[in-house]
């Protein structure tokens, strides 16, 4: 068996959509949790005093191999450079996962909370570790729009070939022939619920869509509970996204009451910026929905969303420059393609060569305006993470498309939830709900087409 899936930096993989890396809801606590717990302690010391030889002898062999010398240290520098300095553990999460367990230490950073995820093997060796967004302890409750008289929900399996993901349909009860959703994540772990914090932006729309005459199919991203099925030196795009939205559609076209003329795709952030290539490969698609997804290569943000981050603690510090100047130079390799003989660690973000090799041969802006389906595209205009540059971008794309559509919305955030101010990744942890606009102009565009 693979391993599971090992996250080793926490940079822009948990900014880039905010919604990079979730958890999975707690499980029962075992008899061996108050072991693990001290052993993921013991682990979370030697990380943050930069005792790299002595957290190493925790691994197993498989993780020792994935981890060059002196990453560890780098990982902790750029984690207190985005996070502030570590503080404290402020609570515990036990889960599983297999034959895996995982200690979830919630930690105190001088700027925000953030979970650092552990997983154990039967020998409770150290199988793999995350920094992840901190589970809230209680959820945002449904939105005003979301009325449960209205519709039905199920538990699902979605058959991916090599495994199966659970998921859930929520159906209109009143009706027949409905149209459908479904919702594709961005990137990093997702449960079904796209969790963050206390909000679960992925319920808010499929109960707001299903409380008014559309059927949505949502599911737990492939790298949530199976990603010990990538190979994390050589996996791309579409083994961790593509692949699976494809059998989710085709899942959802064999269900009874289900219009299979009328299947939407919906994606978020890296899903929107997939979701072009997954209409192409699935043209009976009646469109799809782009939701702050990136019109530009992935790479090209990245710097963007880096130096915004730094700017809202003032000035930035000599680390912090040449931090953002090493990020720069590993997205100019990849904007060249120069990744030959490069290794996970010497590419952007420690993804695979692979992963940025694929993407460099996809253009989503074109690969849109080539589709005949039709497209609508909803943009948070307080969105720091995909701006209104990208949806200039897919304007500009689709000009000449006869069924595109565009939208914007003010106060609205990468997560389509209002907010004031300056934004910030804080308000990713505030109590929210999608906003009643975005459920409407989805209605409205789906049945104005039927």
């Amino acid at each position: 068996m693979k391993k599971p899936f090992l996250i080793s930096r926490i940079t822009i993989r948990l900014f880039l959509v905010a919604v990079t890396v979730f958890l999975p809801a707690p499980a029962a606590f075992s008899q061996q949790s108050p072991i693990l717990e001290r052993e993921a302690r013991q682990l979370l010391e030697y990380f943050f005093n930069r005792e790299s030889d002595k957290a190493m002898q925790m691994f197993d062999d498989g993780v020792k191999s994935q981890i060059p010398e002196g990453q560890l240290e780098e990982i902790a520098d750029g984690l207190e450079m985005q996070a502030g300095k570590y503080l404290h553990v402020d609570r515990v999460v036990f889960d599983s996962s297999g034959d895996y367990e995982i200690v979830i230490l919630v930690c105190k950073f001088e700027q925000m909370e953030l979970g650092f995820r552990v997983v154990f093997n039967k020998e409770q060796m150290v199988a793999g570790f995350q920094f992840v967004p901190a589970p809230a302890e209680n959820f945002t409750p449904p939105p005003g729009y979301a009325d449960s008289t209205q519709f039905t929900e199920t538990e699902i399996k979605i058959d991916c070939g090599d495994i199966t993901l659970g998921g859930y349909l929520t159906k209109p009860l009143k009706g027949s022939d409905f149209p459908a959703v479904v919702l594709v994540h961005g990137s990093g772990p997702h449960d079904a619920d796209e969790t963050v914090g206390p909000n679960k932006p992925f319920r808010d729309l499929a109960w707001g869509l299903s409380s008014k005459g559309i059927a949505v199919l949502r599911y737990e991203k492939r790298t949530y509970r199976h990603g010990n099925t990538l190979d994390v030196n050589s996996f791309t795009i579409w083994e961790e996204t593509g692949n699976d939205a494809i059998s989710a559609i085709r899942h959802l076209r064999e269900i009874n009451g289900i219009d299979p003329e009328n299947i939407y795709l919906l994606g978020h952030s890296l899903g929107g910026m997939l979701a072009p290539a997954i209409a192409e490969k699935s043209p009976d698609l009646a469109g799809i929905i782009i939701m702050g997804g990136n019109s530009r290569p992935l790479h090209e943000i990245i710097p963007e969303q880096y130096e915004y981050l730094m700017s809202l603690e003032g000035e930035m510090s000599q680390e912090q420059k040449k931090f953002l100047e090493e990020i720069k130079e590993q997205v100019q390799a990849v904007s060249e393609n120069r990744l030959d003989g490069l290794t996970r660690r010497e590419t952007l973000l420690s993804l695979p060569p692979s992963y940025w090799e694929g993407l460099n041969r996809y253009n989503q802006a074109e690969t849109a305006a080539g589709i005949p389906q039709r497209i609508l595209v909803l943009q948070g205009e307080r969105d720091y993470q995909i701006t209104m540059e990208d949806f200039s971008g897919w304007k500009n794309a689709l000009q000449d498309h006869q069924a595109a559509y565009f939208i914007s919305y003010p106060q609205l955030n990468h997560l389509f939830m209002p907010g004031t101010g300056k934004p910030n990744p804080t308000e990713y942890y505030k109590e929210n709900n999608i906003d009643p606009e975005v459920i409407d102009d989805i209605l409205k565009w789906i049945f104005e087409h039927l």
